[in-house]
């Protein structure tokens, strides 16, 4: 322990002189491997000695009871050391070994709110490491200003030191050797201030997304219920439904608890919307509209194109990266090289990035034995390895994640990506664009070349105005020639544009309808607006970036519209895409992110927006390319 003490020591020092002689590149190259080395001296200070080796050198890991609600250690080893920002993930784990009772208390706020301190400030010392090896590596780009971002870890680390003293997390000799550390000096005096409120502004974020979460939870147990009400009642139904009725009680009741945070942001006024009769909603023909099964992601061979051929019949034998645009086929592709080496008797394993990319892969292929999990399920059951790991969405993995992928595999890798789809860095995730992966890799790419998602008029917009690191809209390349333009709708108020969202889903029954919003919070208001009103639907609500808590009841085997964010839309597609709430999108990553979402449509688009004029870059769009009116 004193080693790691006298290392990181060194680093940190290093780091806040160059921070203070304002080498912000400098400061990042010595604080990543000091964060690194602070969670080892948090592991040995928390767990001895004896235990801390063991669990750094993979020979132990840390295991979640889920129905104990508590970690424990477990003598089963990791299949790999801990290694760069797990450093910082492991230390609330850790602690949590030790103080079973912060993760099994229900009522106690004081230790559910050290819980969200300890979590959150793993959250914030990872996003910081992330930053770190961005700034810090030689070869890496960002768009960030490294000057603000070093201000903010430096803050961050003063916070940080405060809170583990405050809450008695470390032993009093590691905080005194802490507090022995050299000191980072401000030009501006007020951020001294403002460090100490970093942490406490983080747990409110937290709290905060832990009432949405519990709205999100309720909500989805009352559209479950309502749909089971709408059955015929046999035993089995009334039986679900008693069960259903305790767990809306118990959420409304963890709902009432939870005083710290103000729940009205996401309440929904009803004033000036008139709830449907059930003649209206016959009019609808809603009965009809949710009725059906979607489409299947399965595409035969004989309907390939040459360049989607060749990556089906590429040699088992080499690692491949792949790239295309929205709408390629990557996805198929990707599936179809799962299947073809499956029958071939290898094992394999199949990774997407969010859990409602993977269910909706899933579609067609209930029964595909090969292993297939999203990101953060193959991350909880400690990184299976596999002769082949095939990963979908690759722009959307840090370094240190491809390099997990990379480890795990036995003989290939083969990632599937798009540079133009990268859209978590206004997260403060630091992905990789896919020229940045075949240089980590030394593969060339192979690029697929031809889209047939995109209807023309829709590609035309999205490649010319809205797309950022994506090629001149061609002709030839969109396969799909369908020519009705796509539609930019103003709407006075937002009951106006509620009934517009309704008018549209009447008008297609029996097509997948993806209602796709740019926040979490949108979501939830939309789904408990939906679900009051009588109108069935199925939503996605996650509080972070990744998919650590998410409530999703979105089957894909329904045409029950689809109502998630941008972001979770991503790789999916519907035959209508209707995007309400239209605000413009200024800055490079919101700009991926609306053609992230205008993309996924195959038929129509449909952009509402309540502001005055079409904001940028649609308002760039000349006006012979779409319609006004729905």
């Amino acid at each position: 322990m004193e080693q790691i003490k006298d290392s990181f020591k060194h680093d940190f020092n290093l780091a806040v002189k160059s921070f203070n002689e304002k080498d912000y590149k400098t400061f990042f190259r010595n604080i990543r491997p000091a964060m690194e080395l602070l969670g080892k001296l948090a592991i040995y200070d928390i767990l001895g000695e004896n235990d801390a080796i063991d669990l750094l050198e993979g020979d132990t890991s840390i295991e979640w009871k889920r129905d104990a609600k508590i970690y424990k250690i477990s003598q089963y080893p990791a299949n790999h050391k801990p290694t760069g920002r797990e450093f910082c993930e492991l230390v609330p784990q850790v602690y949590y070994t030790k103080h079973s009772d912060i993760t099994t208390t229900r009522l106690d706020e004081k230790k559910k709110r050290l819980k969200r301190g300890l979590d959150s400030c793993a959250s914030a010392l990872s996003r910081y490491y992330s930053i770190a090896s961005e700034f810090g590596s030689h070869t890496g780009s960002t768009d960030m200003d490294v000057k603000v971002q070093a201000i903010g870890c430096a803050s961050f680390f003063m916070g940080y030191f405060d809170y583990m003293k405050s809450n008695k997390v470390l032993s009093s000799s590691t905080i005194v050797f802490l507090q022995g550390l050299d000191v980072f000096q401000y030009d501006n005096p007020s951020v001294v201030e403002e460090s100490s409120r970093q942490i406490e502004e983080l747990i409110t974020e937290i709290e905060k997304k832990e009432t949405d979460l519990l709205s999100a939870q309720k909500l989805q147990a009352v559209a479950e219920q309502q749909r089971l009400e709408a059955e015929q009642h046999t035993f089995e139904v009334e039986s679900q439904l008693e069960v259903l009725q305790k767990q809306i009680a118990d959420l409304q009741e963890q709902l009432a608890n939870k005083q710290a945070v103000d729940t009205k942001n996401i309440e929904i006024s009803s004033v000036g919307i008139k709830a449907p009769s059930v003649q209206e909603k016959g009019s609808y023909h809603f009965k009809e509209i949710m009725r059906g099964v979607a489409k299947g992601n399965d595409v035969d061979e004989n309907s390939m194109d040459d360049d989607q051929l060749d990556l089906i019949e590429y040699t088992n034998d080499k690692s491949m990266l792949v790239a295309g645009c929205a709408g390629s086929g990557k996805s198929v592709i990707a599936m179809h090289k799962a299947e073809q080496l499956y029958a071939e008797g290898e094992d394999v394993i199949l990774i997407a990035y969010t859990k409602s990319l993977n269910g909706f892969m899933r579609v067609g292929k209930p029964d595909a034995s090969f292993r297939f999990y999203y990101h953060h399920q193959w991350k909880k059951l400690n990184m299976p390895k596999a002769d082949y790991i095939i990963v979908d969405e690759i722009q959307d993995f840090t370094r240190e994640e491809i390099q997990e992928f990379i480890a795990a595999t036995k003989k290939c890798f083969l990632f599937f990506g798009d540079t133009a789809q990268s859209i978590y860095r206004q997260y403060g995730k630091q992905t990789m664009t896919i020229a940045q992966i075949s240089e980590m890799t030394g593969l060339n790419t192979l690029q697929l070349f031809n889209n047939y998602r995109l209807p023309r008029p829709v590609a035309k917009i999205t490649q010319n105005y809205v797309g950022v690191d994506v090629p001149e809209y061609k002709e030839k390349v969109y396969q799909n020639k369908e020519t009705e333009l796509p539609r930019f709708v103003h709407t006075e108020t937002p009951e106006e544009e509620f009934s517009s969202i309704v008018q549209i889903v009447a008008q297609h029954p029996n097509k997948s309808i993806g209602i796709l919003y740019h926040s979490n919070e949108s979501v939830l208001q939309m789904s408990k607006h939906m679900i009051e009103r009588g109108f069935q639907c199925e939503f996605k609500y996650n509080d972070t970036d990744g998919e650590k808590h998410n409530v999703s009841n979105l089957n894909f085997n329904t045409l029950i519209p689809k109502i998630m964010t941008y972001h979770s839309a991503k790789g999916l597609q519907f035959d209508i895409v209707i995007l309400p709430q239209y605000n413009g999108a200024f800055d490079v990553e919101s700009k991926k992110a609306l053609y992230v979402a205008m993309t996924r449509t195959m038929h129509k688009l449909y952009v509402l927006y309540l502001t005055l004029e079409l904001l940028s870059p649609l308002k760039e769009v000349p006006s012979h390319l779409y319609l006004k009116s729905l």
